[in-house]
């Protein structure tokens, strides 16, 4: 069975159709055949032919008759979620996360470990093993596990299975996706992790209502959702949003462009926390760990603001500025009618999100700024993983 996002992501007329179909009814279900026509705006007769066929596949259940408003009560269908199941991996620059889902993008397991540093073979060791453990879930037929899908952080080939680190950790120049293929016989894919996380967002229902939705991954990449597509680029791999080192921001000229200069996933925010110790000592952050700077993080950061600490607010207002700069950059290109924040950086909450919305009313045009929503990531430190998952249901409906 091919793997859609493994190749262009052309989609047919009749896998354009099985999309529609099927995720209205996902989305939406129990629902008439005729609510699903007018949702999806294909004719009656093509919608029935199509649950025809997916109720003799098991992918939707009639399930009683609805109400009727004259004449024969319609018969209301919706998804049946244990048809399939598949299987998303978040390869994060720390830890590795797996998890096992139905149609619904339900999490029937997960499995997390640490991602090994500087060994590659070592990583695809840990990404074998993880799915290895979620193939033998207790009452699931592996024989339904339909794909899998590694959302992954650095810069990814998908069609050759490789990813090129940038954070100091060893990069994957050997095919990760053939070689789960052959170890499991089942087909493996690669994606983009501010990619697949957009889509798991999307696909709960964050961005539906929106033709064009972005997902900020922290400040290091940005996924893009249009029109329910996932936008690619010319070469696979759009969303970087930030300009290569190579500027001397000490320059008049450059002075300016430090908002697009790249960062972490933390947005710099412990790292300024050192910073403001000999000034702020007294500061919660730095109580929590008895001033030992080398255990300063965001999560000691995020609990001290949480505390109404002074300077963990401030830090994470500013990081909120910094990151609204960038995003008011894509919301005046692409006009967005959502931009979902994540990649972690969420859990900072008010400070950083109210932060964010700020910018965007300082820095966007007012047309833009108004019709655009900032929201906080729903999926938490699951997001990549759901969302690779969910890039497989994708390939289960397009494909039935």
């Amino acid at each position: 069975m091919r793997i859609l996002e493994a190749e262009s992501g052309i989609l047919s007329d009749k896998e354009r159709k099985n999309l529609a179909i099927l995720e209205t009814v996902k989305r939406s279900g129990p629902i008439s055949k005729a609510d699903v026509s007018k949702i999806t705006k294909l004719n009656i007769v093509t919608v029935s032919n199509y649950v025809n066929d997916f109720v003799e596949k098991g992918l939707i259940i009639e399930k009683g008759l609805d109400v009727s408003s004259g004449g024969r009560r319609p018969t209301m269908i919706e998804l049946n979620p244990k048809a399939f199941y598949v299987i998303g991996i978040d390869l994060a620059v720390n830890k590795i996360i797996g998890v096992l889902t139905d149609l619904d993008a339900k999490v029937i397991a997960k499995e997390k470990a640490p991602r090994p540093k500087d060994n590659a073979e070592a990583v695809v060791n840990t990404i074998v093993d993880i799915i290895s453990k979620l193939i033998k879930t207790p009452d699931v037929d592996s024989k339904k596990i339909h794909g899998i899908c590694i959302g992954a952080s650095g810069v990814i080939d998908r069609e050759a299975g490789t990813v090129r680190c940038t954070e100091g950790i060893a990069s994957i120049y050997v095919p990760i996706n053939s070689m789960i293929d052959q170890k499991f016989g089942i087909p493996a894919f690669i994606e983009h992790d501010a990619t697949a996380a957009a889509y798991g967002e999307w696909s709960i229902g964050l961005g539906t209502e929106a033709r064009v939705m972005l997902y900020m991954y922290s400040g290091v990449g940005c996924g893009i959702i249009i029109n329910g597509e996932i936008y690619r680029g010319v070469s696979g791999t759009a969303g970087e949003v930030s300009l290569k080192e190579l500027l001397d921001y000490s320059s008049h000229w450059a002075n300016n462009s430090l908002m697009l200069k790249p960062w972490d996933l933390n947005l710099g925010i412990p790292d300024e926390a050192k910073e403001a110790f000999l000034k702020q000592g007294d500061s919660k952050i730095f109580k929590e760990i008895n001033s030992d700077l080398s255990k300063v993080t965001t999560d000691v950061i995020f609990k001290a603001a949480k505390e109404n600490d002074k300077l963990a607010v401030e830090l994470l207002e500013k990081a909120g500025e910094r990151l609204g700069v960038r995003i008011s950059f894509l919301v005046n290109l692409l006009n967005p009618g959502v931009v979902v924040v994540g990649g972690g950086i969420e859990q900072a909450g008010p400070p950083l999100i109210d932060a964010v919305k700020r910018m965007i009313k300082t820095c966007c045009f007012e047309e833009m700024a108004e019709a655009v929503k900032i929201i906080p990531a729903r999926l938490g430190e699951d997001s990549v993983a759901v969302g690779a998952a969910s890039l497989v249901v994708r390939d289960v409906f397009a494909q039935a």
